[in-house]
């Protein structure tokens, strides 16, 4: 795939200066600054080192804003800024790449070498600036790097990057050239090889290769982008990580890191969270791993209790979360958080709107399997903009099952529907509707409905409804709450990348 940075700012116009052979091109610098193509003196290069130092304290203006250099005369008629092809521009500086003409510096990558151009390099990368800096390496002309042999293989890529901003990615030089970006801080290509990644190799790997390689690089790397996008892969197959035998010595080699991110996904697709804490105490209590457990696992649970969702754990799971060893040996680090929790549960539905301590990620639904009282619902952005003539227009319906309060025990089924009303004045309302399906005897329960976003619970709801077989579809008034303009703004704070999230909790009333 031929991928190309983005060049915001072009190469702009040069100024004539007499020096040697009355000749010198001296560039005025964009935020790419000079790339340069003579051969300079000593001293002129130290004036344009100077003068990188000068522009880059402009580099903040917006894109296409030029602060021009050139006096101007007040008896000229205002001007207009005017820009060259981007694109022809930087695809000029290809010739240069591995060129010997005017080469000042010569790199050694295993047994390449490489013919390059100190300037380049230091306007691509801060690490190149410094290597090639008069305290490290400033008068050398030769400069070996070491390589791992995968990068050796892509670093012709690489380097040719850093003179024309293109390059050809495809799913088996994509990692190498993103290690060396990470190495070198091109920030750039860095980005190019996330986004290839993330849409053209990632949808293709099997589970095992995406762990081990791209999931395991990501977290090392700290690339949240790319770790957030191999999570939304692994997301949909963490119950066979944690529970089958095939995942477990993969399951219990993780690093913290690894850990952390996937318990911070509200996308995680398990039986409960009950199931989750077994898998953690499991990791915790992994025989190759002591340092996990005694006096050194304090600062390793005062990171991760905060990630479970102990809340949605029944008061039964509670109390076997009480007779862990960990709770004995730590009491002081599990008691606040499980008396939230008891809280969380105690409470009537109503008054845990009037909580500011039940705002927290803890409190955000993950996709549990199990038949509960509870429910996790994400409406799609393109499901948010239909659009009906000249009227946007949303009608979503999502068939839900929940416990029952009926013995037997047996499951009820809802269903929830998101729609958009014109009512009085033209005016367009958010409505929300529960319908009771198949239903045989009464139903009298409490709700709460939250809009939540990846860290917290934004807004929620509250009320008491019946439902009988003749009237089985109630009203839960959402738009007391949300206004439907709230969800068309540009980066709305209720949408999560552009989807409505929502949580709806039920309670059978006795």
């Amino acid at each position: 795939m031929l991928c190309i940075a983005c060049c915001p700012l072009p190469l702009f116009g040069f100024i004539a200066e007499n020096c040697a052979n009355n000749i010198v091109c001296f560039s005025r610098f964009s935020r790419f600054e000079l790339r340069l193509t003579y051969q300079w003196t000593a001293k002129i290069k130290r004036r344009i080192l100077i003068r990188i130092k000068m522009v880059r304290k402009t580099n903040n203006h917006p894109p296409r804003t030029v602060v021009n250099p050139l006096p101007t005369d007040p008896t000229d008629p205002p001007g207009m800024d005017c820009f060259a092809d981007d694109r022809e521009a930087l695809n000029d500086f290809a010739k240069y790449f591995n060129n010997a003409h005017l080469s000042d510096v010569t790199l050694l990558v295993g047994d390449e070498i490489y013919s390059a151009h100190r300037i380049i390099l230091t306007k691509s990368s801060e690490v190149f600036d410094r290597m090639l800096s008069q305290k490290w390496n400033g008068d050398k002309k030769e400069l070996e790097l070491v390589e791992e042999p995968q990068c050796q293989r892509v670093f012709a890529a690489f380097l040719r990057f850093l003179y024309c901003n293109h390059i050809v990615l495809h799913p088996d030089n994509t990692l190498p050239i993103l290690v060396l970006a990470d190495k070198y801080n091109v920030h750039s290509l860095r980005k190019v090889c996330i986004d290839y990644a993330v849409n053209n190799i990632l949808p293709e790997l099997s589970l095992r290769e995406l762990f081990h390689v791209w999931y395991s690089y990501a977290t090392k790397a700290f690339h949240q982008p790319l770790i957030n996008a191999c999570i939304k892969v692994l997301a949909w197959h963490f119950e066979e990580m944690i529970t089958s035998e095939e995942w477990e010595k993969e399951w219990l080699s993780v690093d913290r890191d690894q850990l952390t991110e996937l318990l911070k996904s509200n996308d995680l697709v398990l039986s409960s969270e009950y199931r989750l804490w077994e898998a953690v105490q499991k990791w915790l209590m992994a025989p190759s791993h002591p340092e996990r457990r005694g006096n050194t696992a304090s600062p390793l649970l005062v990171s991760i209790l905060p990630l479970i969702r102990f809340p949605f754990m029944t008061a039964d799971e509670l109390t076997m979360v009480e007779r862990s060893p960990f709770v004995e040996t730590h009491p002081k680090l599990f008691h606040p958080q499980i008396l939230l929790a008891y809280k969380f549960q105690a409470l009537p539905l109503s008054s845990r709107l009037n909580c500011k301590e039940f705002t927290g990620t803890q409190f955000i639904l993950r996709n549990y399997t199990d038949v509960r009282w509870d429910r996790r619902i994400v409406v799609r952005g393109e499901d948010l903009r239909l659009e009906e003539g000249y009227n946007r227009a949303i009608d979503q319906a999502f068939s839900i099952q929940t416990r029952s309060s009926t013995f037997p025990l047996q499951s009820w089924n809802w269903k929830v529907q998101l729609s958009s009303q014109m009512v009085a004045n033209s005016h367009e309302e958010l409505r929300l509707y529960l319908v009771s399906e198949d239903i045989d005897q009464p139903r009298s329960i409490e709700y709460l409905v939250s809009i939540v976003d990846e860290k917290k619970v934004l807004r929620s709801l509250a009320g008491r409804k019946n439902f009988t077989k003749t009237r089985y579809c109630a009203d839960l008034e959402i738009e007391k709450k949300v206004d439907l303009n709230e969800l068309y703004v540009e980066n709305s704070p209720l949408l999560v990348n552009g989807d409505l999230h929502l949580q709806i909790t039920f309670r059978p009333i006795d």
